[in-house]
């Protein structure tokens, strides 16, 4: 509550019933006898006041209670919201076509829902499994990081038998030229003849991480990553810290139980080198025997220090 006078005018009281969070109509009437008592008034409030304080303690009694069952029923709602895992801030991408397992000729039909990375840069590859590059391409993408878009081009290729088969990645990095995320789908090239597509299968997030949340400050040179995965391959899911130098301050392996199916985390994660805060990305990965090389990538800002 806060009392101004001016020159012949009534004593204004301006008060902030909501900043005290709807106290009981006695205190607030209290306050305002209090108040008055600070100021040099006559010896007994003008009858505007009293009548004025009347109908304010009529009014917050009336009001009182349905303000506390309001605010009952927020606070239950928050304790009842559960806490759900954060998906990565890493570009959103989803490779719409050819989908795994496409029979394909060239040039390949691409088409893809990305959101560009920090350099407005998309990297298309494709190599075999020997891990030679049969075919690359770097396309800038005008548009907002904020939302991603559909984009398509055609990826020219020549192989010198019938057939093979090659692994199609999609993928960004940020102004450092650290990966930020990655997509993949196993295709098999032809030289000639009907191209088969198969189009995308819709799936769930294959990664979801709980802890840390993008933007964390981590101190204490060891911090624990949470989360829930679903494993692509058999082989382990990697975790890394990347500075924006490209050094590795960090790095652990998380096996992998069943491929395909779902599990719940918390690996620690220890990282070393770090003698003032640091930029580095969280890097999770998962690769592919048959290709040496990224099947799936995500990734996290975060800040490290000593």
């Amino acid at each position: 509550m806060r009392l101004s006078r001016s020159s012949g005018q009534p004593h204004f009281i301006q008060l902030k019933v909501l900043e005290c969070g709807y106290q009981s109509a006695f205190l607030v009437s209290n306050l305002i006898i209090n108040a008055l008592s600070k100021v040099k008034l006559s010896s007994r409030p003008p009858l505007w006041l009293q009548i004025y304080t009347h109908c304010l303690y009529n009014t917050l009694m009336q009001n009182t209670h349905r303000f506390w069952l309001i605010l009952c029923f927020i606070l239950l709602l928050s304790l009842l919201t559960p806490k759900t895992g954060t998906a990565l801030p890493s570009p959103t991408m989803t490779i719409l076509t050819p989908g795994d397992g496409s029979v394909v000729t060239a040039p390949i039909h691409v088409s893809a829902e990305v959101q560009p990375g920090m350099d407005d840069l998309i990297r298309l590859t494709l190599t075999d499994q020997n891990n030679n590059v049969i075919a690359r391409q770097l396309l800038r993408i005008e548009a907002d990081n904020q939302s991603p878009i559909q984009f398509e081009t055609w990826l020219s290729y020549e192989i010198p038998k019938e057939s093979t088969q090659a692994l199609l990645t999609l993928a960004t990095q940020d102004t450092y030229h650290r990966p930020e995320t990655l997509r993949s789908a196993l295709l098999t090239l032809k030289s000639s003849g009907e191209a088969v597509i198969q189009s995308h299968q819709t799936e769930d997030q294959w990664l979801t991480i709980t802890y840390p949340e993008p933007l964390d400050i981590i101190s204490g040179e060891q911090f624990l990553v949470s989360g829930t995965v679903t494993p692509l391959t058999e082989n382990p899911i990697f975790f890394e810290l990347i500075t924006d130098s490209g050094g590795v301050v960090g790095s652990s392996q998380l096996a992998v139980p069943a491929v395909g199916e779902p599990f719940d985390f918390e690996m620690p994660l220890s990282y070393a080198f770090i003698t003032s805060n640091r930029d580095v990305r969280l890097v999770i990965r998962q690769t592919i025997d048959t290709y040496a090389t990224n099947v799936i990538l995500d990734s996290l800002p975060l800040t490290l220090t000593p």
